[in-house]
């Protein structure tokens, strides 16, 4: 009956599964990834060199929709003070001594956006594909909810067809596409997808589409 009456809703509760599969776990905690073993901590200062040479062996595209170029010193340190200032929560994922993915959960101290946080995912091409970035979507998640966020959003060039659908998987939805928006540093430009979760919102669609299932099951009864 589910199959039959309820399609959106059993996508919508596969993404509320998730959603409270996303405990935040403590940190330090180490996982293991194709046989080689990655621990998850909080960011330090410490971490300046390694996230600098994570940064610069990534693809070109995937610097695009970054706010800051943390290819530079620059970029990272203030990344780094960001998070000393608590307006950034991030996690870092070790391989070793190389880092190889991190998470954010970025807001921007304003007062009309206090309710509102962007959560920015990045992982290593070689990690890709593993769980890895799931993981780290997970922990984000977590923390935004830890921290009363109310709308969750996640910026991604349209071609990102992974990340759009791992986001897609949690409940998010396009909310906007910005043509031209970003420019790489070949001054082409490419569109910038939004997508965003309004967890009040996404409680009542979840309730609406359940209310439509029950009603359709009860008129389908009646009929026989």
């Amino acid at each position: 009956m589910l199959r039959a009456f309820g399609g959106r809703l059993s996508e919508l509760e596969e993404a509320r599964r998730l959603q409270d599969q996303a405990s935040r776990l403590n940190l330090p905690f180490e996982v293991e990834f194709a046989g080689k073993p990655v621990l998850f901590r909080e960011i330090e200062a410490a971490d300046a060199d390694r996230v600098l040479r994570f940064a610069r062996a990534l693809p070109e595209h995937d610097l695009l929709f970054l706010r800051r170029d943390i290819t530079q010193r620059d970029g990272v340190a203030a990344w780094l003070a960001d998070v000393a200032e608590g307006k950034y929560s991030s996690i870092v994922a070790l391989a070793g001594e190389e880092l190889v993915g991190y998470a954010t959960v970025a807001q921007d101290g304003m007062t009309w956006t206090r309710h509102v946080g962007e959560l920015r995912i990045l992982v290593a091409p070689a990690m890709r594909g593993m769980g890895l970035g799931s993981l780290l979507v997970q922990q984000a998640f977590a923390i935004a909810t830890a921290r009363g966020i109310r709308k969750l959003v996640a910026q991604m060039t349209v071609d990102q067809e992974g990340a759009i659908k791992g986001f897609d998987r949690l409940g998010f939805s396009q909310e906007a596409v910005l043509k031209r928006h970003v420019m790489d540093r070949e001054g082409a430009l490419h569109d910038l997808q939004i997508m965003a979760l309004d967890v009040a919102e996404f409680d009542s669609q979840l309730t609406r589409e359940r209310l439509t299932v029950v009603a359709s099951s009860e008129s389908l009864a009646n009929s026989l």
